[in-house]
Parts: C-alpha cells; structure tokens; sequence
C-alpha cells in the first residue's frame, strides 16, 4: 500500500511540473511542405492584404528607388544571390520544400533553398534579452488550441520582405499563427511590425500543401544549386514543385 502511495504521488508531482507544451494535443505536421499561390501575397484569403507595404515615407522612397532600378535592369540587392541565407521572412516565400520537424518543446523547419535551419522553441524559455541579431533570428512559440503561434525578433536590418527586395529593418517584430485548413493544407499568417519601416502592421497570408510524393535534396549554391554528376558529366536537374 505504501508503495502504491509513493509512486502515486510521484506521478502527481511529475505531472504537475511537467511543461505545458508537454500536456496539449498539438496537430501533426511533421513532413515536407511546398507553398502554393503568389510568392508575395494569396489574394483569396479574406484580410489578406495584397496593397502595397504600407511604408514609412523613409521606406517608401527607399522601396521606389529599389523598383525603378529593377524596371531600368539593374539587379535586385538579394544576398542570397551571393548564397547568402534569405533570412525570416523571405524564407517563407521559398519556391522550394521545406520539411516541418516536430519534437518536444521544439519545432523545426528545415528549408531546402540554401539549406537553413529554422527551430521554434515551445518549451517555454523567453526571447534573450539582447539577441544577436541573425538572418532567421530568435523564435518562441505557443500554441492556441490547434494554431502555433510565434514571436520573432533578434532579425538583421538587411533582409527583404519579396524577391523584388522590399527593404525591412532591424527592429522587425515577425509574428506567425500556423494552422491546419485540412490534413493536407498548412495556412501561415505573417504579421509584421517595425514602426520605422511600416506605418501599421502588415499581414499576408501564405499556404503549403503536404507533399508524400517528393523529397528534400541537397541545396549546394556555390555549385549552382544542384550539381549531380551523371555518366561522368556534371549537370543541373530541377526539382518540379
């Protein structure tokens, strides 16, 4: 009887200090991910914005400089031209899969475009209090029934919100809420906040389907993304998405 006791109350204190992630039912997502739609925004989404960045008047004048270069042929300022990582939140804009990885307190998503590494914490720890500043910069998150939602500071003032090289900052606040529209449909919605670039916060919306018929393959930039060696020549295959 004793023995019954002692082992109860242990299971009692275990599960009262057990993390909160530890305890919710949380939505399996763990796969590999294509996006579809726009690359910038999915007009078919109510409250999706599909205007214009709603730019500071720095920004704005900043922003039309970028696109009258770009309309006259210069090229675009992107660092991952130069194999540089695109960075939070170009990376969710990604032409190429991503695979979702989740685990107890942490959730992972590992892109194949130039082969980052992105981990959500949520077990709970809070941001640090000077992050240094990084191209995915430093992610928490909670979830909300069966929606992840994420914070996101700590981003280097270099980053672009598209491939047409929308300037962002350095004190960008990125907040995500994923959700499962259906088994096979991943909804994401950006919600950016940086009072010196945007003059309200800016939402656009994003979808990725699951994908059981492809896999992840190696992303070499330097050797012009895929370099496989076929009959002892050495080429280049795209990867239909």
């Amino acid at each position: 009887m004793m023995r019954w006791l002692i082992a109860a109350a242990f299971a009692l204190v275990s599960a009262l200090s057990a993390p909160a992630w530890a305890a919710e039912p949380t939505p399996n997502w763990t796969g590999i991910w294509t996006r579809v739609g726009s690359l910038n925004f999915d007009p078919t989404i109510p409250g999706a914005q599909t205007d214009e960045p709603p730019y500071t008047a720095a920004y704005a004048a900043r922003w039309k400089t970028i696109k009258e270069a770009e309309a006259n042929g210069q090229p675009i300022n992107d660092r991952s031209a130069q194999c540089a990582p695109p960075g939070l939140v170009r990376m969710m804009n990604m032409v190429y899969p991503m695979e979702i990885l989740q685990t107890p307190g942490q959730v992972t998503i590992i892109p194949e475009w130039l082969g980052q590494i992105r981990r959500i914490f949520t077990d709970g720890r809070p941001h640090p209090e000077d992050p240094d500043p990084s191209y995915n910069g430093h992610s928490i998150g909670h979830w909300e029934g069966q929606t992840l939602v994420v914070d996101t500071i700590g981003l280097r003032g270099d980053g672009i919100l598209n491939d047409h090289g929308a300037p962002l900052g350095d004190k960008l606040r990125v907040t995500e809420r994923y959700w499962l529209a259906d088994p096979e449909t991943l909804k994401l919605e950006l919600t950016l906040v940086d009072p010196a670039v945007f003059t309200r916060p800016y939402s656009t919306v994003k979808t990725f389907k699951r994908r059981s018929d492809i896999k992840m393959m190696e992303y070499a930039c330097e050797e012009n993304n895929r370099n496989p060696v076929i009959n002892g020549v050495t080429g280049v295959i795209l990867q239909g998405n």
